[in-house]
């Protein structure tokens, strides 16, 4: 079985999974609640999501772990439960992971602000997050992917958890708000910066998530592509942007949408592909095809 970053390097394309809260909220998580208590809670249903991707076709399925940082459950009064629920998430992942497919710890932004915008240190945003990763790192998961950020601050000093308390390779992942005259994040962070920045870092992979459907997505693609040619991007596109209608949130883009932009999306010769909000197994069974159908000269053009 290759490593994670054998994998990346051998030209092929990984397939995430797709959308973990939305997936959870169908099947009873309420509004409010944390989702990674149901690690403890509900774990049959938390197995289930991740089995659902694993047979769709992911190649790599993320754990339950998205607001598993210190600051994020303390603000759920459970501060004190990190490595518990943490080590939860990457069991329940693992014990469904078939043969040579992946887990991947997902960590995503704290929701708060550091200095000077707001009153958390780098000091405490890095403890934060070295206490999320100290409890994943030893439970036999693959890799981390850092995903949904918007300040480049912040994603770094999950960056420097990483380094300081594992050794494992990780992606980082922003969501960017796109423009013709640039790819910028709600804090300001432009794309070629979070590129340089993140490269420099060591990530496996860069790219951006949430936030854009797939036309959007792919734009956003293209400008990471004109920064380098060998650049190994990753794209987790929501299934379109939300409609709602009759009190619920509809997201648009279905297999035949994903069908009708394959050929422009595998133009940008894309290292790791998945699903946002709105994403489901059938929206990555889709990708698994396309995947499987362009991987052949998506090699030829690696090469």
């Amino acid at each position: 079985m290759p490593t994670l970053p054998q994998f990346i390097a051998s030209g092929k394309v990984l397939l995430l999974d797709g959308a973990t809260g939305s997936r959870l909220i169908a099947a009873g998580l309420q509004p409010g609640y944390c989702p990674e208590l149901w690690n403890i809670e509900q774990p049959d249903k938390v197995k289930n999501v991740a089995r659902s991707y694993f047979e769709a076709g992911s190649d790599a399925v993320l754990t339950n772990t998205f607001g598993g940082s210190l600051l994020k459950l303390r603000d759920y009064g459970l501060e004190g439960r990190v490595n518990e629920l943490n080590e939860a998430a990457a069991e329940l992942a693992l014990s469904v992971k078939p043969a040579g497919r992946f887990v991947l710890a997902s960590i995503g932004p704290c929701g708060k602000f550091m200095e000077p915008f707001g009153e958390v240190t780098r000091d405490q945003m890095t403890r934060s997050f070295a206490a999320q990763v100290k409890s994943l790192a030893g439970t036999g998961i693959d890799g981390f992917i850092l995903e949904t950020f918007t300040s480049l601050d912040e994603l770094l000093c999950a960056v420097q958890a990483i380094g300081e308390h594992s050794s494992l390779p990780f992606f980082a992942s922003m969501t960017y708000e796109y423009s013709s005259m640039g790819s910028n994040t709600i804090m300001g962070t432009s794309l070629a910066e979070a590129a340089e920045e993140l490269s420099r870092a060591g990530a496996l992979a860069v790219g951006s998530n949430c936030g854009n459907g797939l036309e959007k997505m792919i734009n956003v693609g293209k400008e990471f592509r004109t920064l380098s040619k060998d650049l190994h991007i990753l794209i987790k596109s929501n299934a379109g942007e939300p409609v709602y209608r009759d009190g619920c949130t509809i997201y648009p883009e279905d297999s035949g949408f994903l069908e009708a932009h394959a050929d422009e999306l595998f133009s940008l010769r894309p290292s790791v592909l998945g699903g946002c909000c709105g994403s489901d197994p059938e929206y990555i069974s889709c990708l698994r095809r396309l995947i499987d159908l362009k991987n052949p000269h998506f090699e030829q053009l690696s090469s």
